[in-house]
């Protein structure tokens, strides 16, 4: 049923989905510039016309996640692949995350020769892949739980 608790989850993952192709992930400061990291693209902050980096990869990645989240919830007749999707899903914001953390390194080195000398400034797009996760793992377990009540009562027939 479209009602459940996991849907209304992995609806709030589908619209933080949205929202992180909007927000900035990441505030880099080197020498006199600000530098700014969304989903697609790293740029100076006062010019967002002049891309320093393209890093395509993340949100691609989050476009994938969504479409995933979407594909589950109007799967919910089929408990067992829900499962195996949201398996999935987890994978893929695994590797988003790690893909931010090689981009955010590819646009440090590019602002400063001394990565080390770039100040780097959390935004709230940054823990938006943590609540997706975490959403997400939710979603399965109350999935799993579906399934052994299901289990159960067809035991019981």
């Amino acid at each position: 049923m479209i009602q459940r608790i996991q849907s209304l989850l992995l609806v709030i993952v589908v619209l933080l989905s949205i929202v992180f192709s909007y927000i900035p992930l990441f505030e880099f400061t080197g020498g006199d510039a600000t530098y700014l990291m969304s989903a697609y693209k790293t740029f100076l902050s006062e010019n967002a016309d002049e891309v320093i980096a393209k890093n395509m990869g993340v949100g691609v990645l989050q476009g994938l996640i969504m479409l995933v989240s979407i594909i589950v919830i109007f799967l919910y007749k089929k408990r067992q692949l829900q499962i195996k999707l949201l398996k999935l899903n987890i994978l893929l914001i695994t590797l988003q995350v790690v893909a931010i953390v090689m981009y955010s390194d590819v646009a440090k080195s590019i602002i400063s020769l001394n990565p080390s000398d770039v100040m780097v400034g959390l935004k709230f797009g940054a823990a938006i892949p943590v609540l997706c996760l975490i959403l997400v793992y939710v979603s399965l377990r109350f999935i799993k739980k579906d399934d052994e009540l299901v289990r159960a009562a067809d035991r019981l027939r």
